[in-house]
């Protein structure tokens, strides 16, 4: 997968094609970095209206190429060595968008497939949730 970064394109562009690649996954961008196994205080998340050109010091325009066999670590390290942009990959875990600050090490395929089984295993426990009290109806 690639994106364009450009000046002009929002947060909320940039978050929403990563997404729809990888389902179980968001971007969320700050406004300062972070170390390896480190989380990002929700106080510095960036607005998802916000332009490119609103909050980078350094105005590079750029391919970024995302594989699924990416580290969590090299593609939040990309982003801000390449834009000057801090990010972090968040995973879906029981209902909830984490940091996957634990994670970093893990492939984006990996972290999203741990994810996605994490949803399903939701879903299994939800329904069993509901068969048992129609049971006992």
């Amino acid at each position: 997968m690639h994106i364009q970064l450009h000046d002009d394109i929002t947060l909320k562009e940039i978050k929403t094609v990563f997404s729809d690649y990888y389902p179980y996954l968001k971007l969320e961008f700050y406004s300062k970095p972070h170390l390896l196994y480190e989380s990002s205080d929700e106080c510095d998340v960036l607005p998802d209206e916000k332009r490119l050109k609103d909050i980078k010091e350094v105005h590079i325009d750029g391919v970024i190429d995302i594989q699924p066999t990416e580290k969590v670590t090299d593609l939040e390290f990309e982003f801000q060595r390449r834009f000057g942009l801090p990010v972090q990959v968040l995973r879906l875990e029981q209902g909830k968008w984490q940091q996957t600050t634990g994670m970093d090490t893990f492939t984006l395929r990996d972290v999203n497939q741990f994810s996605k089984n994490d949803s399903d295993d939701d879903l299994v426990e939800d329904y069993e949730e509901g068969f048992e009290e129609l049971k006992t109806e």
